[in-house]
């Protein structure tokens, strides 16, 4: 078999662990395959199973002593408050930094074909199909038999489904492995002679369930949890962390939906930049020519592209992707693999509007429902606050127990902010006014009545204290703090100005008291308004460009910033992504770099910083990325944010009503065709094809409602033939479309 998918990957190589595995998701219930031909491994995931362990329930009340840290902070320096915030806080019962409930695997299966003649040389090809949601691999023995298996996810059943196929019968056993996990026990119930179900208790007495159900035409035999089949020719599983009800008699019937379903999605958005050849090279083909040519291949590119899609695509719905989307192979994922709420959930989900995944963002919504009541403990507890206090770290539970004073992360006061972009966000494509009123206003309201309460002032001015800037240290007024809550405050005056409603005039005096950014005597906008505090910008994080990619509060129209702004990008480039002695190599930061990059309208820089991640392999086989080099620690947070970065580098949306073409534009995307993506006000864009080395563009788009987009270019380019720098376009359902526009470097 030489199964090439039109969007995927494929290998001639076995995988011998599970991050170099392939994935499949429906956006709850999650599976990896992984092994070779004559043994092999099945894990099935489900977003909600997290290791129990009641070390999330409590934290302590510091209310009583904010004025005092306060006190401490301003004499001594923030890290004498700290000290003492910790100090109190044990005298409370206080068990110090506290990892996450880690995610966990539902169950694993283990397969062993018996009395196989096969050699290292063995063909041997698997694939991972993009358009499909498909696992397929196929080997031949030494004596010509060939066998095949098949490994999807129903959405519609919610259950992993597996199918062996054989040119002649095949014995094998398959056996659901015993975690010997001392904090989850697992029994064996027998159900019938063809259902097992693995019962997992957590030490709280709660449980889950997995069903496995098989069909064969071959001899079966049941030893506990392990079953032999013989004299078989096809052998199918059903695996669902619930009860396996469909019929595998209608095995072919659930797949073929899957797969409409499943593409349906998958095809609504779609972006080509490399030629066909390159498209179908293999895994192996496609790192080859990386390691050999001078320049990476833009094959690689667009098949990240279409893995991202992949991935976002299959690890969201009812699920929030966490660090390892929905995936795990083992009980020793890196942080917890849990819901990181400074900068890894945000680029997970980064790029959920502009696919048109709507359905799946409001999985996100789902989800700080679920936490509400632990963030407003935080919120009272910590701080004596109503509202919002969202924690970096959280999974079965979202109070705040991951702090101490080497990582003072109870001082970040801007996670339930950063949040609020993604609901407006979501009112900004779809328009959704119910959604507005009864879902996006009141968690702004809850997110500013935080603030009212925390910050104090100082002649008149808000002062944020304590403040940290998202793990590079402590300082008054961070500039996140301050951009997120202007930000809050702008998405609620929007939202009351939709539905026609007043707003209260208290909103308007707290937003007259923020302070201004800062700007140190290099010209560099800080990361704190605060001249006590040091800056670093050796870091990963990108904090104090929150309003420059996030939010796109600092533009070009305010001069002075945003020369700061790039000044500051500058530092980060030289102290961290582009230096050897860079604190880590993340590829979150990279994300965030590109993003930076883009906004500020450099192209190179976005080039240098996906550049890094591809160079350095921070990808597995299935292109999955990792958060190092080298494929060090299964992370999603590149694939969540690629197709954003690169969407707006070719379309950005900075102002309503106006589109930027060109914004920021790599030399791997100087040509190509995108299709169906999103842009806000319900706009669709049916067709983009561009060639930038010949000058010309073609540009077709549609929208729900009537509406009108001014189409203008970034400062590289100009329209070649046209004396005004805007085309206008009157928008409705019908596509408009424009022609071969012709522009020219400006």
């Amino acid at each position: 078999m030489d199964y090439r998918p039109n969007k995927g990957v494929w290998s001639n190589h076995p995988s011998s662990k599970w991050e170099d595995g392939y994935f499949i998701g429906n956006g709850e219930t999650g599976g990896i395959v992984f092994g070779g031909a004559e043994s092999f491994k099945v894990i099935l995931n489900h977003h909600s199973l997290y290791l129990k362990t009641n070390k999330m329930n409590d934290i302590p009340d510091m209310s009583a002593y904010l004025e005092e840290l306060r006190d401490i902070i301003k004499v001594d320096g923030y890290q004498a408050g700290i000290n003492y915030f910790e100090m109190k806080a044990m005298d409370l019962g206080y068990k110090g930094l506290t990892m996450s409930d880690l995610y966990h695997p539902a169950a694993e299966i283990a397969f062993r074909f018996d009395n196989l003649s096969i050699s290292p040389q063995t063909d041997f090809t698997r694939a991972l199909d993009f358009e499909k949601g498909l696992i397929l691999d196929s080997f031949l023995t030494n004596q010509g038999q060939r066998i095949s298996k098949k490994a999807f996810i129903s959405k519609k059943s919610d259950a992993l489904y597996l199918e062996l196929s054989s040119s002649e019968s095949f014995s094998l056993n398959f056996t659901v492995e015993d975690f010997e996990q001392s904090e989850l026990d697992q029994q064996t119930v027998h159900i019938s002679e063809n259902e097992i179900q693995e019962v997992f208790t957590y030490i709280d007495g709660s449980n889950y369930v997995v069903t496995v159900k098989w069909m064969s035409n071959g001899r079966e035999k049941i030893n506990n949890n392990t079953i032999s089949v013989s004299e078989a020719t096809s052998l199918r599983l059903c695996l669902s962390v619930s009860r396996c009800d469909s019929s595998l008699e209608e095995f072919d019937e659930i797949e073929g939906t899957h797969i409409s379903d499943h593409s349906t999605v998958y095809n609504q958005v779609s972006l080509q930049i490399a030629d066909k050849e390159e498209s179908v090279q293999s895994y192996e083909e496609l790192i080859s020519r990386l390691e050999t040519e001078n320049t990476i291949p833009l094959g690689l590119y667009e098949r990240f592209y279409d893995a991202s899609r992949y991935f976002i695509q299959s690890m969201s719905g009812p699920a929030v992707p966490n660090l390892q989307g929905i995936w795990s192979g083992d009980f020793r994922p890196a942080w917890s693999g849990d819901f990181t709420f400074d900068t890894n959930v945000q680029l997970a989900i980064a790029s959920q509007a502009s696919l048109g995944l709507f359905d799946q963002l409001q999985g996100l919504f789902e989800k700080v429902n679920l936490y509400k009541d632990d963030f407003r403990e935080n919120a009272q507890k910590y701080y004596g606050c109503r509202g919002f206090l969202v924690p970096v770290h959280a999974s079965t539970r979202a109070l705040h127990v991951h702090w101490n004073k080497e990582w003072p992360l109870i001082f970040w006061t801007s996670g339930a902010g950063w949040l609020g972009f993604f609901y407006n966000e979501y009112y900004d494509y779809t328009l959704d006014k119910v959604f507005l009123k009864n879902t996006a206003i009141p968690f702004y309201i809850e997110t500013l009545q935080f603030y009212e309460d925390f910050v104090q002032y100082e002649e008149g001015v808000a002062l944020f204290r304590p403040s940290y800037s998202a793990e590079n240290g402590m300082g008054d007024n961070a500039t996140m703090d301050i951009a997120v809550v202007k930000a809050t405050l702008a998405y609620l005056k929007k939202a009351y100005t939709v539905l026609e409603y007043t707003l209260p005039k208290t909103y308007k005096v707290f937003e007259n008291a923020l302070p201004e950014y800062m700007i140190d005597s290099e010209g560099v906008l800080k990361e704190w308004i605060d001249e006590s505090a040091k800056e670093n910008p050796n870091h990963r994080h990108f904090s104090n460009l929150y309003p420059v990619f996030q939010t796109k509060e600092i533009t070009v129209d305010q001069p002075d910033l945003w020369k700061a702004s790039h000044k500051a990008f500058d530092k980060r480039l030289e102290a961290w992504l582009m230096s050897s002695d860079g604190d880590t190599s993340s590829s979150h930061g990279r994300m965030h770099a590109a993003m930076c990059a883009v906004a500020l309208e450099r192209p190179n820089d976005v080039e240098k910083a996906i550049g890094e991640l591809i160079r350095n392999r921070s990808f597995f086989p299935s292109f999955a990325s990792s958060h190092y080099n080298h494929q060090n620690v299964f992370n999603l947070d590149a694939n969540g944010s690629f197709p954003k970065i690169v969407h707006d580098a070719l379309m950005y949306t900075e102002k309503s009503g106006v589109l930027t073409l060109f914004k920021a534009v790599p030399y791997w995307l100087q040509s190509g065709t995108l299709k169906g993506i999103r842009l806000p006000n319900q706009v669709t864009v049916n067709h983009f094809s561009w060639d930038l080395n010949k000058g010309t563009f073609s540009l077709s788009l549609t929208s729900e409602q009537p509406t009108v987009i001014d189409v203008v270019l970034s400062n590289d380019w100009v329209f070649k033939d046209k004396q005004d720098e805007v085309i206008r376009m009157p928008l409705n359902e019908t596509d408009r479309c424009i022609q071969e526009v012709l522009i020219s470097r400006s």
